[in-house]
């Protein structure tokens, strides 16, 4: 693996000089620059971001933290945090910046990891794939006057420079969704769920439950766990206490999936209940059959929030919020009419 001295030696200068020269010194001249890094390119040199945060004092990592699961390992799955995360990645990566990722099993360990990062020095910014009133980790963060967040959800708390927000508009996503499907011809219609102290779920289901309200249709919802082998039974007791139910709005595509399988195991014909799920990944069309979704471009969400995040460095003047608009992607689970 080559090192500066190597660069050094291959542009014909010193240490202290290709040094400067990589972090564009202006006593530097632009030829010495365009020899130093030309030797960068030849040598494939990356410099060595932990040991230059170590003698600048200076952090160039990004936290990304993940929400707490049931089944941590299920985050590994859901094809939203994969695309979210790809697009922090690819902003953090063009700016030199890094990326560490944040997890827990529970809410305090959770907390205790993220304390870990940023009480090590090595993370100022942290973003927050999740956006949770009370949340642990969110609260020991923005205590720290180092630290600066962002939130990928709905803002909750008052305006501030170190906490800023990307979303969807996922009140009027769910509107939209139940507007959907009425138009197709569904009258009695469920909102499944996993967490409602997750705002974006919430948000998904207010906008759901206010629109089928206004249109005078009849609502319900059922809550359901992530992968829990008592959910074919809930979703059977459900259906029998709701027997005019036509249709299923689910609070992401993961959850939809899920009730896809559970609809086969309780022998109802999967084609004649209408389902729609959110984030439009890519399992909606592997799907049988596939499914309708909402897109709320995530990989987009993942940019806006690295450069929102770094906004500061890369001399961008702050937003406080940011919100990528959504798309009802229709498939084949929401035909009727």
């Amino acid at each position: 693996m080559a090192t500066i001295k190597d660069v050094a030696k291959l542009a014909g200068v010193s240490t202290s000089t290709a040094s400067r020269a990589m972090h564009d010194s202006e006593m530097i001249s632009e030829a010495t620059k365009e020899r130093v890094r030309k030797a960068m390119v030849e040598l494939d040199y990356s410099p060595n971001y932990s040991a230059q945060n170590l003698v600048n004092r200076k952090s160039n990592t990004v936290g990304i933290v993940l929400p707490v699961r049931e089944n941590q390992n299920s985050l590994g799955y859901n094809p939203f945090f994969m695309q979210i995360i790809q697009g922090i990645s690819s902003v953090c990566s063009e700016n030199e910046y890094m990326v560490s990722l944040v997890t827990g099993h529970s809410d305090e360990e959770l907390r205790k990891n993220a304390q870990t990062l940023i009480r090590s020095g090595n993370v100022t910014k942290l973003i927050f794939l999740y956006s949770k009133k009370g949340d642990l980790a969110f609260e020991f963060a923005k205590e720290q006057s180092s630290v600066s967040c962002l939130v990928v959800g709905q803002a909750f708390d008052a305006p501030s420079p170190r906490i800023r927000y990307v979303d969807n508009n996922n009140y009027q996503a769910g509107k939209d969704v139940a507007s959907f499907l009425i138009d197709k011809g569904y009258n009695h219609i469920c909102f499944a769920y996993t967490d409602l102290d997750e705002l974006v779920q919430s948000e998904r289901y207010n906008g759901f439950s206010v629109s089928m309200a206004e249109q005078g249709k009849s609502a319900s919802i059922l809550k359901l766990s992530e992968g829990d082998d008592k959910n074919s039974q809930a979703l059977a007791d459900f259906l029998e206490e709701h027997p005019d139910v036509q249709a299923f709005v689910a609070s992401d595509d993961v959850l939809a999936i899920h009730i896809q399988r559970l609809l086969k195991q309780v022998n109802l014909p999967v084609k004649e209940m209408g389902l729609v799920g959110f984030n439009n990944s890519f399992i909606t069309e592997i799907a049988n059959p596939p499914l309708t979704s909402v897109e709320i471009f995530p990989y987009q969400l993942g940019e806006a929030a690295a450069r929102l995040a770094l906004a500061d460095q890369l001399s961008a003047s702050p937003e406080n919020t940011v919100i990528i608009p959504h798309q009802i992607i229709q498939r084949e689970t929401s035909p009727r009419i």
